[in-house]
C-alpha cells in the first residue's frame, strides 16, 4: 500500500538513526528501513564500543570531531545514558609531528610524551619512543548508542525492510519494499540512504544521477578482546600505534577486557557474501598478528584472546567519508572504519542536506571533502586510509 512520508531513511546503523533523530527534530515525518534488524551482524555499527578522539592529521577533522563531541553530550543529556567515557588517548609511531601540527592548526590540546612517562603513568603499554597523549579522547558505547538514537526519537523504524530500489523523478522519490517477500512502496520529499557498502548500487539506478563512482569497497576486519594479566582494566587508555597497519585499542569497561585490532588489514569480501548473519569465523592469521602485536606492545595483557569479533568496513577510495545529495538522494557512505564517532554531526549534515537547509557555517568547508564528485578521478585502492 502506498504510503507518503517526508523522509526515508536506509539503513539503521549509527549514521542512518542520528539524521533520522535530527529530522525528526525538525517536526519531519521519519521512515527508516533496515534490511536485517538494528546492530544485526553484517552490520558496521554493531558491537559495544568505538573510538571517540581528536587527533587527526587533517584539522578538519579535527574540528568536525571537536563539533561532534558537543552533540555526544547533547544527545546524552536527552537520552539520559551515559556513551561517552573519557579515557584518554597514546598515540605513538610514525609521522607524529603531523598529528601536532594539525591538532594545533584546530586548536585542541594535548601533552607530548616520553617512553619513561607513558610506562610510568600506563603500565599497561610498552611505547619505545615518544608518545602524545589526548585528554579529550575516549569510548563510545556503541550499542548503547544505537538505543539512545531510537529513545524518544519520533520517528518509525521497519526492521527486515529491504528497500529494492529506488525511482528519483525530480518531484518525489518511490521507494521500493520487501518485507517477508511482499512488496510495498513508500513516496519520500528526499530518501537518505545510509546503507554502508549497499549504498552504491542502491542509488545507482534511482535516476537522479546519483551513479557518482561510489564503489563498494568492502572488508571484513578482525578485532579481538583481551584481559588484564593481574587487576582491572580502569588505568587502561585508548592507543594508537602508527604503523601499517594501525595497531589500536580500546577499553570495554563492561567487560573487563581490551579490544584491540588492526586498521584496514581485512581481506576484500564481495556483498553477495554479506547476505548472511556476519556469524564468519575469525580469521586465523589476523588474530596471530593481534596477538604478536600484543605481546609486543601490550605487556600488561594476556596476549591469548578471550573472545573475537569480525567487523565490517565501509570504505571509499581514499578513506574520506561520502557525504552528499544527488538529486533527491541523500548519500552517507564509505565511513571507512573511522564514522562512528562522528555520528550525531553527520546525521545532522545528512538531515540538512535533505530538506535544503545549509549546513553550519563555520564546518562547510571541511563537510566539503566529503562531496560525491571527488571520486570518479579517484585510484580504487582497495582499502581505507589511516583513519582508525
Amino acid at each position: 500500500m502506498m504510503r507518503d512520508s517526508d523522509v526515508v531513511v536506509v539503513g539503521a546503523g549509527v549514521l542512518g538513526l542520528s539524521a533520522a533523530r535530527a529530522l525528526a527534530g525538525q517536526g519531519r515525518e521519519v521512515v527508516v528501513c533496515e534490511q536485517a534488524s538494528v546492530g544485526h551482524g553484517n552490520s558496521g555499527s554493531k558491537g559495544s564500543a568505538r573510538i571517540f578522539r581528536l587527533g587527526y592529521d587533517h584539522p578538519g577533522y579535527v574540528r568536525l570531531a571537536m563539533a561532534a563531541q558537543r552533540l555526544w553530550a547533547e544527545l546524552e543529556a536527552e537520552s539520559g545514558t551515559s556513551l561517552l567515557t573519557t579515557t584518554g588517548q597514546v598515540t605513538f609511531g610514525d609521522d607524529l609531528d603531523v598529528l601536532t601540527t594539525s591538532m594545533d592548526a584546530a586548536g585542541t590540546r594535548y601533552e607530548e610524551m616520553r617512553a619513561g612517562e607513558v610506562a610510568s603513568r600506563f603500565p599497561v603499554l610498552e611505547v619505545p619512543g615518544r608518545a602524545v597523549f589526548e585528554p579529550d579522547s575516549g569510548v563510545i558505547a556503541a550499542d548503547a548508542v544505537l538505543a539512545a538514537l531510537q529513545t524518544g526519537g519520533g520517528f518509525e523504524v521497519r526492521q527486515q525492510t529491504r528497500v529494492v530500489r529506488l525511482e528519483d523523478d525530480g518531484r518525489r522519490v518511490r521507494v521500493v519494499l520487501e518485507t517477508d517477500g511482499k512488496e510495498d512502496e513508500l513516496r519520500a520529499s528526499s530518501v537518505v540512504v545510509c546503507a554502508g557498502p549497499w549504498t552504491g548500487p542502491l542509488v545507482a539506478g534511482s535516476g537522479s544521477g546519483a551513479d557518482v563512482g561510489l564503489r563498494s569497497l568492502p572488508t571484513l576486519e578482525q578485532a579481538a578482546y583481551l584481559a588484564p594479566v593481574t587487576g582491572t582494566i580502569d588505568d587502561v587508555p585508548v592507543f594508537v600505534e602508527r604503523r601499517h597497519p594501525w595497531f589500536y585499542g580500546l577499553p570495554v569497561h563492561r567487560a573487563g577486557l581490551v579490544k584491540i585490532a588492526l586498521h584496514g588489514a581485512g581481506p576484500a569480501v564481495s556483498l553477495h557474501r554479506l547476505t548472511g548473519d556476519g556469524s564468519d569465523g575469525p580469521d586465523a592469521g589476523l588474530v596471530a598478528e593481534l596477538s604478536a602485536a600484543a605481546e609486543r606492545v601490550l605487556p600488561g595483557l594476556a596476549s591469548e584472546p578471550v573472545s573475537t569479533e569480525r567487523c565490517l568496513y565501509d570504505n571509499s577510495p581514499d578513506g574520506d567519508f561520502v557525504i552528499d545529495r544527488v538529486g533527491r538522494i541523500v548519500i552517507g557512505s564509505g565511513t571507512s572504519g573511522h564514522g562512528f564517532k562522528f555520528a550525531p554531526l553527520l546525521g545532522q549534515v545528512l538531515a540538512d542536506l535533505a530538506t535544503g537547509t545549509a549546513p553550519e557555517s563555520g564546518l562547510a568547508a571541511d563537510i566539503e571533502r566529503f562531496r560525491s564528485g571527488r571520486l570518479p578521478s579517484l585510484s580504487d585502492r582497495g582499502g581505507p586510509a589511516s583513519h582508525p
